[in-house]
């Protein structure tokens, strides 16, 4: 049997039985064909008309989501919509990891094969849609759905005033800490300043375990993660016309050289190169403390090795986190395609979808009607886990929306990296980055 096959296997049953409820008419078909043969060529075309009719109008769906039980969830509330909409198919398919699809997906849409739908970070759409490759989705959002949604991630989709993107789900970054860690060496009180961290990352660090991990490498998790720090400091990414680097600053250097520190001074560990969002090192007791947030909830449940508890990123200047979730792009291609895909997309902003994938996953509901659902509010209280990025949801910040932003990134987090390898100064670096930032906004 086919892929397509399996996939579409809860409805064989159904087609089965529709093409024996059919039967008798082919056989009459057959029978006239001696008296008519005009009526035999009619009764043919009318049936060819009935299966054009009945054609399901696919939707193919990339998305990386790696966790394995997040999949599971995922495709479980896919197949219920396939079910519910026997006109739709909604074809998921893996892309693999979210920080590399840039490359495969500039080949997809210069090679004009795209996917109708697209589940990635909200910052890198407005190249897409500058190059004219997205559906402006305004004609589409219903008052009802506008409102339903919170504001500020309409405006992450929101580019020259036009909107590209649905939200898929939301979140934020803590700090994971293995909590019997922090017991054995007498932390009672959680670190709320830069100071504070870096003290109890002194303690933590013993017996060949580093207090933090810091992430590394040259990808957008390196740079998403940092910006909370520079935010922290008091910096900014760009000016305020978003035609300048401003992240070569007081602050920016503040927050690199803090980095840096607790590198040097042995107290942190780097993590897997560009793979600091993997829980793998404190999961095995390698590390006390990193950066990540609450997607993993659904495997750290399963598991019991370790006890991981959250707090909120440190203060300097501010709190700061950085908002984050995927979003839902939607690629030109017809009427039919364009209208099937926003059926699944109004489905996954609905509390239907969002209260059981926020309660099963651990992102964020996108959605007042799911935030206030009783169900989800008894959860929350019940999870102290999660209830820690939800309460910090008002330090959140964004990234800038603009179409130079995964090339902004990508020279960011270049030179990020070479600081702290030690190749470069915290400024030397911050200031090689920004002259090819302001090259890249003049373009």
């Amino acid at each position: 049997m086919s892929k397509t096959e399996n996939l579409f296997s809860p409805q064989r049953g159904t087609e089965e039985s529709q093409r024996h409820a059919e039967f008798p008419a082919v056989i009459l078909c057959v029978n006239s064909v001696v008296k008519s043969f005009s009526i035999l060529t009619l009764i043919f075309f009318s049936a060819c008309t009935s299966v054009s009719n009945n054609t399901r109008t696919t939707v193919t769906f990339w998305h990386g989501m790696e966790s394995g039980v997040n999949n599971k969830i995922l495709q479980a509330k896919i197949d219920a919509f396939n079910a519910k909409h026997p006109e739709i198919f909604v074809d998921a398919q893996v892309y693999g990891a979210a920080d590399q699809l840039g490359p495969k997906l500039d080949a997809a849409v210069a090679g004009k094969t795209p996917p109708d739908l697209l589940w990635w970070s909200p910052a890198f759409f407005p190249k897409y849609a500058k190059a004219g490759a997205l559906r402006n989705i305004d004609d589409f959002i219903t008052d009802d759905v506008h409102n339903d949604v919170y504001d500020y991630l309409w405006e992450l989709g929101t580019f020259e005033g036009k909107r590209y993107l649905t939200p898929f789900s939301a979140n934020n970054l803590g700090i994971y800490y293995n909590k019997k860690m922090l017991s054995e060496v007498g932390i009672t009180q959680l670190p709320n300043t830069w100071e504070e961290f870096s003290e109890a990352a002194k303690k933590l660090t013993r017996n060949g375990v580093f207090g933090f991990q810091i992430p590394i490498g040259t990808s957008e998790w390196t740079v998403w993660t940092w910006q909370c720090f520079l935010w922290q400091a008091g910096g900014e990414i760009l000016t305020p016309d978003k035609k300048q680097a401003a992240f070569n600053s007081p602050a920016g250097v503040a927050a690199l050289d803090f980095w840096k520190s607790l590198y040097d001074t042995k107290l942190a560990n780097f993590s897997e190169t560009d793979a600091g969002y993997k829980p793998d090192n404190i999961l095995a007791g390698r590390i006390a403390m990193t950066i990540n947030g609450p997607w993993n909830y659904a495997g750290l449940k399963e598991q019991t090795a370790v006890d991981i508890g959250v707090f909120p990123l440190p203060k300097k200047e501010h709190a700061a986190t950085n908002i984050g979730g995927e979003s839902l792009f939607l690629f030109k291609s017809n009427d039919k395609r364009e209208r099937a895909a926003w059926e699944f997309m109004k489905f996954v902003m609905s509390a239907d979808f969002q209260v059981d994938w926020a309660m099963n996953t651990g992102y964020l509901p996108v959605s007042k009607s799911a935030a206030n659902d009783a169900r989800y509010q008894a959860f929350l209280q019940a999870n102290p886990f999660i209830k820690a990025y939800n309460d910090q949801m008002p330090a959140g910040r964004t990234r800038p929306s603009i179409p130079q932003y995964p090339a902004l990134s990508q020279t960011l987090g270049k030179y990020l990296e070479a600081a702290l390898y030690g190749k470069l100064s915290s400024k030397e670096s911050l200031d090689k980055a920004a002259a090819e930032v302001n090259d890249l906004l003049k373009k």
